[in-house]
């Protein structure tokens, strides 16, 4: 089965611990397999958000305003 091209990319948003997991798990089984798609990745665990003083917040953000499109699992 051939994969659906997508135009642009989705700003992937990653969060922390259990997240992380699920999100990766539907990206193998429901994503990858049927999407041609580049996600536009961005680290929103607190580790990091602290690293950048919430600096990734902003670029995610901005991120989504240029693609119109965002995906985060639930935390």
């Amino acid at each position: 089965m051939a994969k659906i091209k997508v135009a642009n990319p989705v700003v992937e948003l990653d969060g922390d611990e259990m997240t992380r997991i699920i999100w990766q798990f539907i990206k193998d089984k429901l994503i990858h397999p049927y999407l041609d798609l580049k996600l536009e990745y961005y680290d929103l665990g607190i580790e990091h958000r602290d690293a950048t003083n919430d600096q990734v917040t902003i670029d995610s953000a901005n991120a989504i305003k240029k693609w119109g499109v965002g995906v985060k699992c639930a935390t």
